[in-house]
């Protein structure tokens, strides 16, 4: 099991925001930006690597972390330091607020997605069943996140991403 934390920014509605039921549903535990445990993954749409399984050693120890933050507000995305930054490889949203927008993933399909990359299937359940689209998720990304799951390392998710849209895009 992989702790999971939430650096809520508070942006969003109240009713739709999916990290308040992350942790309404006991799935995360809020922390403030100076409250991060050190060495965790902190999921990031401006790192350097992406995630991969390879992180996983770094997720069991000091758990994952999303920051919630609208993405009309991104610009305001804190950089943590002492932090293993990953980005979430190429996905498609299926929240009804960004449906079919890819790489607009709100913070609990962000989740979601990571624990099937680092490979916590069962734990990714629970996020799956607490959502009313996380089987519409899997639907759309289902094929891609088994093959993120499957990869090495970093370098071999983006070329997976890669090919994926350069096969989309021909």
């Amino acid at each position: 099991m992989i702790r999971v934390f939430v650096h809520d920014k508070c942006q969003c509605d109240p009713k739709k925001c999916t990290a308040k039921r992350m942790m309404k549903f006991g799935l995360a535990r809020n922390v403030g930006e100076s409250s991060v445990p050190r060495g965790s993954v902190v999921l990031s749409p401006f790192a350097d690597k992406a995630l991969s399984p390879a992180d996983r050693q770094y997720a069991e120890k000091s758990g994952i972390t999303v920051t919630d933050v609208t993405w009309t507000n991104i610009d305001e995305f804190p950089r943590l330091k002492g932090m293993n930054e990953r980005a979430l490889p190429f996905l498609i949203a299926s929240n009804p607020v960004n449906w079919g927008r890819p790489m607009e993933l709100n913070s609990a399909e962000a989740i979601l997605a990571s624990l099937i990359i680092l490979g916590e299937r069962e734990q990714s359940e629970e996020f799956k069943r607490r959502f009313g689209w996380g089987e519409e998720f899997m639907r759309i990304n289902g094929e891609m996140l088994g093959e993120y799951a499957n990869a090495k390392d970093s370098a071999e998710v983006v070329r997976i991403q890669n090919e994926f849209l350069e096969s989309i895009g021909q």
